[in-house]
Parts: C-alpha cells; sequence; structure tokens
C-alpha cells in the first residue's frame, strides 16, 4: 500500500484547515486508521474511553486537522466502540 502525504513540504500555516468544526470527525478519522493499523491496541480501550467521556468535554483537539465541537462524550463512546469492535 503506498500512502502519499499531498501536503509534505508545506508549512502547517500554508494548508486551510478550519481551526474548529462541528463535522463528522470519526468516519475520515476511521477510514485513515484502518487504511494505516495506526492506533493503540489495548484491551482496556473501552474503560479508558469510558472514563474521558464521563468528562463531558465539548471540544476535542486532534493532533492533525481541525478541533473538533459538540457532544464529546457521545463522540468518545462512539470511538471506543469502534476500537472494540
Amino acid at each position: 500500500m503506498e500512502i502519499t502525504n499531498a501536503n509534505a513540504g508545506t508549512r502547517i500555516d500554508e494548508i486551510d484547515v478550519a481551526p474548529i468544526v462541528e463535522t463528522d470527525i470519526l468516519g475520515p478519522s476511521e477510514a485513515t486508521r484502518r487504511m494505516m493499523d495506526y492506533y493503540s491496541h489495548t484491551k482496556n480501550v473501552v474503560p479508558l474511553m469510558e472514563k474521558l467521556a464521563r468528562c463531558e468535554p465539548t471540544t476535542l483537539a486532534c493532533m492533525h486537522g481541525s478541533s473538533w465541537r459538540g457532544d464529546g462524550g457521545k463522540l468518545l463512546r462512539e470511538l471506543a466502540k469502534v476500537l472494540d469492535g
């Protein structure tokens, strides 16, 4: 599998990315994760995500891309299901 970075060599301040979004980020994130099998393979993902979800965050910062605003507890629980499944 070949993975390319369309922004290779581009400074981060030159990439047109919204600083915060309220649209789906789990779907696109999962599509990328499945291609690379890039995540923590822990047996404790559900309790860990539930602990974070109980904090009821309204904004989640992503390592790459836009931050997200919404029901963070719900999104973290959805992520836990995907990672556990």
